[in-house]
């Protein structure tokens, strides 16, 4: 019982403090997202607060079902190197062949430029998962997005209640099978 109640104190501050938090999503193009977040509280605001990745799953999947997005071209490349064929949206699994699979993302660089601006770098693997009783996950790329974040500021300065975060896919690299 006495393990519960930090608990239950802790749930109770984290459901208040994003009580006030309205967030807004918006794909830009097929490698860039922006997310305007809202807040109730006017001081004390710290954009590396929302530096927190909640909207890169989001992000990552929206680009692989873009037809105009790199990685859906990768994924269609993936799938014709090992398959001869692609999958389509409804069924990713290639059926006597595999599927293009990614890792989750990991926080791999972060700053701030003082409260009012802060960012991110996330990496993750993209490859393919061949069908089979170990279904082996095969490495062929890594692929970075960026975060970024910026308060927006009254003429005087002071936080204005809303910051703007930017995702962008920002590189895309084969990995060499052959490299030591």
């Amino acid at each position: 019982m006495k393990l519960l109640l930090p608990i239950f104190f802790l749930l109770t501050v984290t459901s208040v403090a994003s009580a006030g938090e309205k967030r807004t999503y918006t794909k830009v193009n097929p490698s860039e997202a922006k997310v305007v977040i809202e807040t109730d509280q006017l001081g004390g605001i710290q954009a590396a607060s929302f530096v927190d990745g909640r909207e890169n799953e989001r992000f990552i999947q929206e680009m692989f079902k873009d037809k105009n997005s790199k990685l859906y071209q990768l994924r269609a490349a993936i799938e014709k190197e090992n398959c001869n064929k692609n999958s389509t949206p409804e069924k990713p699994w290639i059926d006597g062949c595999g599927q293009v699979t990614l890792t989750k993302e990991v926080e791999t660089s972060f700053g701030r430029g003082g409260w009012a601006s802060a960012g991110a770098g996330y990496t993750f693997f993209i490859g393919f998962t061949n069908e089979g009783t170990g279904r082996f996950f095969d490495v062929s790329h890594m692929a970075s997005i960026g975060e970024d974040v910026e308060a927006q500021t009254t003429t005087s300065g002071d936080y204005a209640g809303k910051s703007v975060k930017t995702l962008t896919l920002q590189k895309v690299i084969r990995i060499d099978e052959h490299t030591p």
